[in-house]
């Protein structure tokens, strides 16, 4: 007898969940990015004002904004287990979720409405390119720094290091230096795929005009290479991942209570334990709603948000990628109460198999037409439902269809090993309550990190010195003007994970840490709900016991942006008993 699964979701065959069941328990993705030279720079050096201020009106101010953040790749590998390419969608015990356009507004303050970032895929040669990087960059690389249509990141760095910006630049100047940036930005962190130290040119083709640059979506460009990537990243044998990681390593800490973070205690994490988590998940231990869209921080930026599109069923699109956009499996996370969405249209399922690959002088504005087409009309798929009235309001009958179409438990109970220090679901929630609420940290004394760690090793340890934040400018060598004055009093701004970590919760939820943070520029940065409920679920605890290996300097090994050295676990070596047998 066929299962309702497998019709549903005839590639499951082909997904790397499969393997769990097989044995194959400790496979765990790296994570490609290539960040690592840029903010190495931006350490040592501030980034000058008028460029931040061409950066906030281009929209990537909040991508700089945000800092670096060391990934969890074994948070991410697990995540990908339960991610279904036909949905896009996660799938957890308490239904389906995802990570949405709203998401991508609020963390990174990136603009979601107007033009799709799509066009032609320019053939040219390299000296044209040279010549292209001249005008619009100020610089003319060397020939040996390109790969085809692609630019190593070393050399725009090598070339802005090089520039200094003053209150007396020539405006030409500012803006080429401000492309550099946000090229960087854009490759480096928001869409890195899986040519290294590597960026398309074609990206700054939608930077030639600054001014234009603002009216295109690039939230919903980002989120569809992010899409594509964790659609790739299921099928069996991949064994590395791209796009905006950081976004969905946020996204995961905001919204799933146990596995997020805290500080003022090592944090060890497996695969195996957060694939655990994950299984034995509760429905009070998901937040539908992380953000407090009534704050004063995200009503003094209401004018720039798209409410309404948040909750768009429309194509996202980023050149050759096209990928769906399906609020409406995922209403509660809008405060709607969720029903039985529609059948999958399996055609849009092709459309994973197009890429830039070999497809050079294609103009993806009419391959895509159609799909263009139904972008212009975005707002007419607006998805509206009744009010929630409780984390689990559904309509009659869902849980029925959902508990028929999914599988609850990624590993079997057989293949639940016990990690030292951690058993599966027995751990009392007092001591998690009692351990975060007494973790404490001073953001201001974060030090910075060293930009070539990475993971590397067979958990995850989280320490301060793991999160690299943008410092506000000192250009005391010139006077500012006015319009500068918000830039130059920006306070300090801790990163993502640093803010994330106590997601807001207030003192309705008692096991989350207290930081001082100062107020911050973007409502992304601090925008989360003071009224969530206490969890008394059990399985958090786990995150703080010694799940992984020995707390070993070798785990935190620089290497390059790619991450491509994981590691095989460390072998616990254990002293030899004397045979007496009076050793434990």
């Amino acid at each position: 007898m066929v299962h309702a699964m497998e019709l549903y979701y005839p590639k499951q065959t082909q997904h790397r969940s499969d393997d769990i069941l097989d044995g194959d328990l400790d496979d765990v993705l790296k994570a490609r990015r290539a960040d690592g030279a840029f903010w190495s720079h931006f350490q040592q050096h501030n980034l000058p004002v008028r460029v931040q201020q061409i950066l906030n009106e281009i929209g990537f101010y909040g991508v700089y904004r945000c800092g670096r953040l060391v990934y969890d790749c074994h948070l991410i590998t697990a995540l990908v287990e339960r991610w279904r390419s036909e949905t896009h969608t996660f799938h957890f015990r308490v239904g389906e979720a995802t990570i949405t356009l709203q998401d991508v507004q609020i963390i990174w303050a990136l603009p979601i409405d107007g033009e799709p970032v799509t066009g032609l895929d320019l053939d040219r040669t390299t000296i044209e390119w040279q010549d292209y990087c001249l005008t619009y960059l100020g610089f003319r690389p060397d020939a040996t720094a390109f790969k085809g249509s692609r630019l190593q990141t070393h050399a725009i760095i090598s070339h802005i290091a090089q520039v200094e910006i003053t209150y007396d630049t020539p405006h030409e100047i500012v803006v080429q230096y401000a492309r550099a940036v946000a090229l960087l930005l854009l490759g480096g962190v928001m869409c890195p795929d899986s040519s290294g130290n590597l960026i398309p040119l074609l990206y700054l083709t939608k930077l030639e005009d600054i001014v234009e640059a603002r009216n295109y979506s690039w939230g919903s460009a980002v989120l569809a290479f992010l899409y594509r990537e964790l659609c790739n990243a299921t099928n069996k044998g991949k064994a590395a991942i791209g796009g905006a990681l950081q976004l969905l390593q946020i996204w995961a800490w905001s919204r799933i209570i146990p596995l997020c973070p805290g500080l003022g205690a090592e944090l060890r994490t497996t695969v195996r334990v957060i694939r655990d988590i994950l299984d034995e998940m509760q429905s009070d231990q998901f937040i539908w709603q992380p953000y407090d869209l009534d704050s004063d921080v995200i009503m003094a930026y209401a004018a720039d948000f798209n409410p309404q599109l948040w909750r768009s069923s429309c194509p996202l699109i980023f050149y050759a990628i096209v990928e769906m956009h399906h609020p409406e499996r995922v209403l509660r996370q809008f405060g709607m109460r969720q029903n039985i969405p529609e059948a999958i249209d399996t055609r849009d399922m092709s459309l994973h198999q197009i890429s830039r690959k070999n497809r050079t002088g294609t103009d993806w504005n009419l391959q895509h037409i159609q799909y263009i087409s139904r972008w212009q009309r975005r707002y007419d798929t607006v998805v509206q439902r009744p009010p929630i009235s409780n984390r689990r309001d559904t309509e009659r009958g869902y849980w029925e269809w959902y508990n028929n179409i999914t599988r609850h438990f990624v590993s079997s109970s057989t293949n639940r090993r016990v990690e030292s220090g951690y058993q599966p679901g027995n751990a009392p929630m007092l001591q998690v309550v009692q351990r975060r609420s007494s973790s404490r940290m001073s953001i201001g004394s974060v030090e910075r990190d060293d930009v070539g760690v990475d993971l590397a090793g067979p958990s995850t340890v989280y320490t301060p010195q793991d999160y690299y934040v943008p410092q506000p400018p000192q250009d005391d060598y010139v006077p500012q003007p006015p319009q500068d004055d918000w830039f130059q009093t920006a306070p300090y701004m801790p990163s993502h994970a640093q803010v994330h970590l106590n997601l807001g919760l207030g003192i309705n939820q008692p096991y989350a840490p207290e930081y001082n943070i100062s107020p911050v520029p973007f409502p992304s940065f601090s925008a989360y709900r003071d009224n969530v409920e206490s969890s008394s679920a059990a399985s958090s605890s786990r995150l703080h016991s010694n799940s992984g290996g020995d707390n070993n300097d070798e785990q935190n090994e620089p290497i390059d942006d790619m991450g491509e050295q994981i590691r095989r676990p460390r072998r616990q070596r254990h002293r030899r008993n004397c045979g007496t047998g009076g050793h434990f």
